[in-house]
């Protein structure tokens, strides 16, 4: 690759990848890989999806592509098909082009109807490449440590300490809320702490938003995330597994803000909001998630994969922790996190480990099978029984 920068902070390991199936991958020397990550989290329903194929074969012989005064009746339909999931009523969506525009998108809008100068957000979260979110200036945001907390919680901070009574909640008016990814290492803030958050900025009229980028579209055994928490947010940003590898990602805000975003002046503009083919991919994504049940398997398989894996070494000697929802898995070692992920790599598995901790993230389709995940939990046996 003489002439690709590759400034993404993860190392190649393979540069002749050239098919693919669900979840496999194979190489230009008919070599057969199993992808235990979903491309980058976003082949939600698996590489090489016939369905999507036909689909974006069919729209883009049609238009694939609409300009700033006219557009296509496919944005609308699926438009209403994110607001069902989300549970969102009446509420309205525009779809944009990755994962980080859909966060600043959501957030442009709330700092414009926002009273308030402060959002609030977890020092573990992660909002993207650029923009307010990712910057998080210290000016505009108060970020919480909600696992160094005086509440002494095996789930970190629930609210009852004092550390959190120090949060300027007079000055708050957004509350950006990342449901369980927590920088790749998977770790859910409690219930009640969410519940008194979110009471909290609720009263005054503030703004609840979710970054569902990768814990939407059925990642956790729900369609979204903050559906494991009694909250519908008014804003919510949905990217990765809406497009199946697809660049399309989708903010999605509630009638409330809708209306008080009206007569502000608030504009947005760039070339591919809004295409066509984007929405029909959307829309098909969540179809076959539907049609398929893939938010129960996901659900079931991902229990079953969290409990086979603790197997491995029930005295944790040295699989410290595995988490997860859904297929949203973290294993955390005790050591040698990067040599388990060499030896799977040698095997064939893809799976990658997180840069600030001893944890293997396993993120698969939903259409994976169960043998392809019982397969790695036999290799993934056989590396650990021999480093124990």
């Amino acid at each position: 690759m003489e002439n690709i920068i590759w400034s993404i902070g993860h190392q190649l390991r393979f540069e002749n990848i050239v098919d693919s199936d669900n979840c496999f991958l194979f190489d230009t020397n008919g070599n057969r890989y199993i992808d235990l990550e979903s491309g980058v989290w976003c082949t939600s329903v698996g590489h090489n999806n016939k369905r999507i194929n036909e689909v974006i074969t069919s729209q883009i012989n049609k238009i694939s592509h609409t300009g700033f005064c006219y557009c296509h009746p496919q944005i609308d339909e699926t438009a209403k098909r994110i607001l069902k999931i989300a549970g969102i009523n009446q509420g309205k969506c525009e779809l944009m082009c990755s994962g980080s525009e859909a966060v600043e998108y959501g957030m442009r809008i709330a700092r414009k109807v926002s009273s308030k100068p402060l959002a609030l957000t977890f020092a573990d979260s992660y909002f993207g490449a650029y923009g307010d979110a990712a910057a998080k200036n210290e000016s505009r945001w108060h970020v919480y440590d909600w696992l160094d907390c005086g509440c002494n919680h095996p789930q970190g901070c629930t609210g009852d300490c004092s550390d959190f009574k120090t949060i300027p909640f007079e000055d708050i008016g957004i509350f950006l809320f990342e449901p369980g990814s927590s920088s790749g290492l998977v770790r859910f803030s409690s219930n009640r702490l969410i519940e008194k958050i979110v009471q909290r900025v609720t009263e005054s009229k503030g703004i609840v938003m979710a970054n569902e980028i990768t814990t939407g579209i059925g990642r956790t055994g729900k369609w979204f995330g903050y559906q494991y928490y009694n909250l519908v947010p008014d804003i919510v940003a949905i990217g990765k597994g809406i497009g199946n590898g697809y660049p399309v990602s989708i903010t999605a805000v509630s009638d409330r803000i809708v209306r008080k975003l009206e007569g502000t002046g608030f504009l947005y503009s760039q070339s591919h909001q809004n295409d066509p083919l984007g929405a029909v991919v959307a829309k098909e994504v969540i179809d076959i998630i539907s049609e398929g049940n893939l938010l129960e398997k996901s659900s079931e398989l991902g229990s079953w994969l969290m409990n086979s894996i603790r197997q491995i070494d029930p005295q944790r000697k040295f699989i410290k922790e595995v988490r997860g929802r859904g297929l949203m898995l973290a294993v955390e070692f005790t050591r040698d996190a990067q040599h388990v992920c060499e030896e799977l790599l040698k095997r064939g598995f893809i799976v990658a480990k997180r840069s600030n901790a001893e944890v293997l993230r396993i993120d698969p389709a939903l259409t994976v099978e169960k043998e392809t995940l019982a397969s790695f939990v036999r290799e993934l046996q056989e590396i650990v029984r021999n480093r124990i």
